[in-house]
């Protein structure tokens, strides 16, 4: 359920206590408790959606920083494998060892960007979600702050 169906069934809620029929002299009103208790048990079925949304972010976060952490790996791997190839062909053995070295520091380079862009990646990711389950939950606080008060 989306955040706009959270926000109808609130305006639902605040309108099936709203045109309840007050009590006279009491300040109180008597509300259909089957209808509102249907409508909290929507919002309440409503919010673990939420809840996997942020589970499924969180686990893609967590999958990419596995692939970059493999895909680094893999690259330090080919570097670390390619300079031991090239010191064991040349003659030149400080030439080939420099160019190793240089192919070692730019793997590790290329490792550190790609781990830093899935965690900038998955960062904005956990914000946005944060951001969307911060304005539910003050929509659902104010819902129920707006419950207590008719008491």
């Amino acid at each position: 359920m989306s955040r706009r169906n959270i926000v109808i069934l609130l305006d639902r809620l605040q309108e099936a206590v709203e045109s309840a029929p007050k009590i006279p002299l009491s300040g109180r009103s008597l509300v259909d408790e089957d209808e509102i208790l249907d409508i909290v048990a929507k919002i309440r079925t409503s919010l673990p959606e939420e809840m996997r949304r942020a589970d499924a972010l969180s686990q893609e976060r967590d999958r990419i920083l596995e692939d970059g952490q493999r895909r680094a790996e893999r690259i330090i791997a080919q570097a670390e494998e390619q300079a031991a190839r090239l010191l064991r062909e040349s003659e030149l053995t400080q030439l080939a060892q420099a160019e190793a070295e240089r192919i070692v520091e730019e793997a590790r380079n290329q490792a550190y960007e790609l781990r830093s862009g899935a965690k900038t990646y998955a960062e904005k990711l956990l914000e946005i979600l944060q951001k969307s389950l911060g304005e539910n939950l003050a929509i659902v606080e104010s819902g129920l702050e707006s419950l207590n008060h008719m008491d």
